[in-house]
């Protein structure tokens, strides 16, 4: 254990601190025990204003498909047709903002033919519809310095999917199945 005793030097006059080493009661460790409470509760406090500052900057990882803040404010809804050969086709484009379209919507059992490019968009190069399968995978895009990824696939159950990057921390938007 130790022991502080601040005292005025004798040739300076300055107050200066002395730690002794002692073995008692353990007033210094109580103290220190203190000290170190208040720094992880500031630290704590700290890393908890850092996280809900996150959140309510950047949004939640986890949104649901039907929370109302997970699409660009001022991106349009499609709602595709098909073309003469039967297919809808579907242009997506990501940029560093966010994709360019809020809600996309289809009809089921019709093929989708989905044309995917990103531009200096980061992680929002690479896309995904959350639980719109394509086969055994969820479907998804890749797109490289801009290029044309295109994806083609038939929607086989109604609903609305999410789409985002694939570490969903890019501003996605909705993929609505309808019947």
């Amino acid at each position: 254990m130790f022991y502080c005793l601040i005292r005025k030097h004798p040739r300076t006059n300055v107050d200066t601190l002395k730690i002794y080493k002692i073995i008692c009661h353990g007033d210094y460790l109580t103290d220190e025990i203190k000290i170190n409470k208040k720094m992880f509760l500031l630290i704590l406090g700290l890393l908890v204003s850092l996280v809900v500052g996150g959140f309510l900057v950047f949004g939640s990882s986890s949104q649901s498909t039907d929370d109302k803040n997970t699409v660009p404010t001022g991106a349009q809804v499609i709602l595709t047709a098909p073309n003469a050969q039967g297919v809808q086709e579907i242009y997506l484009k990501a940029s560093s903002g966010g994709y360019d379209k809020s809600e996309i919507v289809v009809k089921k059992g019709v093929p989708v033919r989905l044309h995917f490019s990103a531009k200096n968009a980061g992680c929002g190069s690479y896309m995904v519809i959350y639980g719109l399968k394509n086969g055994l995978r969820d479907v998804n895009a890749l797109s490289r310095d801009g290029e044309d990824s295109v994806v083609d696939f038939t929607p086989t159950q109604e609903g609305t999917y999410e789409y985002n990057c694939g570490m969903r921390m890019f501003r996605g938007g909705r993929f609505v199945v309808v019947a």
